[in-house]
């Protein structure tokens, strides 16, 4: 079992915040170099529309969604939301809160409660749930936190299990199925059988089939939680409301750019390009893993983003 994952990556949060410091060019430049960065964006002859849309809440609006306006985005109409937190629907629709999280199928969001989280498909689609921990896998499959063990919402049944349905789920006929016996605070999903996860005893797990594959020690916090890019290929981690690193489902760390106090990431949806929107409100867009250095600042600032 592998046991380095991406605490070096969590260790150095105080040293990327030394980093950024020290790149006060990214984050310090004036609206007139941030103009002249976003025109280099963009390679030329990519067609209109090609980057896909950038959704961001606007604090200088009251956190009013808006699309980003730029070449090579499309700019769609954003969806009616007035917090400066969200979560976005697939096809950009619809926000839910900050915490929610769609099914990748699209239609059905589960937004978290005091209580557990409601599963909700439409004003008179919704049911309370017991539970904790949402998540969902590629094929659209719930599986939450309950009495301390992960289950998934199967619809590979044997006969005389408890059956139920699901909203907007054309009355699937689904039972309850342990995954994995043991609590977590945090799961999201690489593959029908792979999973990254957030212990209740602070360890970031990545399980394969039910196995431990990798696990690491995380540093004392008051908070944790975990997403996902479109395709599935990372992970983030967030202490405290903070990006403390980024690893793929073998557990290998992603490089990112050295900000500090970022509280937002949005990968595009071909995973090339990611958006980083710090708690100063800089709006930050990169290329990961590419060896080079295209960190472009945009001349926008934003409270949460996200890319469709």
């Amino acid at each position: 079992m592998r046991t380095w994952l991406v605490l070096a990556a969590v260790l150095a949060v105080a040293a990327a915040a030394a980093a950024d410091a020290l790149r006060g060019g990214l984050r310090d430049r004036g609206q007139a170099a941030a103009a002249q960065a976003e025109r280099r964006i963009v390679p030329p002859g990519v067609p209109a529309g090609s980057m896909g849309t950038v959704f961001y809440s606007d604090p200088s609006e009251g956190c009013r969604l808006r699309s980003l306006r730029l070449a090579g985005f499309t700019e769609a109409q954003p969806p009616s939301y007035d917090e400066c937190r969200f979560s976005l629907s697939p096809d950009g629709t619809k926000a839910a809160p900050e915490g929610s999280v769609w099914s990748p199928l699209g239609g059905v969001v589960a937004v978290p409660r005091e209580d557990g989280f409601s599963l909700e498909a439409g004003p008179e689609q919704t049911i309370v749930v017991r539970g904790r921990a949402p998540a969902f896998k590629p094929d659209g499959t719930l599986t939450q936190v309950r009495d301390g063990k992960l289950v998934e919402w199967s619809i590979d049944c044997e006969p005389g299990e408890r059956l139920f349905t699901l909203p907007a789920d054309n009355a699937t006929a689904r039972c309850a199925h342990i995954v994995y016996p043991h609590p977590l605070a945090s799961t999201v999903w690489f593959s029908a059988t792979r999973f990254a996860a957030i212990s209740r005893a602070s360890r970031l797990l990545i399980v394969d089939d039910g196995r431990v594959v990798v696990r690491t020690h995380l540093l004392p916090y008051r908070t944790a939680a975990l997403s996902i890019s479109p395709r599935r290929t990372f992970v983030s981690i967030w202490i405290d409301g903070d990006l403390a690193g980024t690893f793929d489902a073998k557990g290998g760390p992603v490089v990112m750019p050295p900000l500090a106090g970022v509280h937002a990431l949005a990968w595009s949806p071909t995973e090339r390009w990611a958006l980083l929107a710090t708690e100063r409100g800089g709006v930050y867009l990169f290329r990961p893993a590419t060896g080079d250095a295209r960190v472009r600042r945009l001349d926008i600032s934003a409270r949460d983003v996200a890319w469709r």
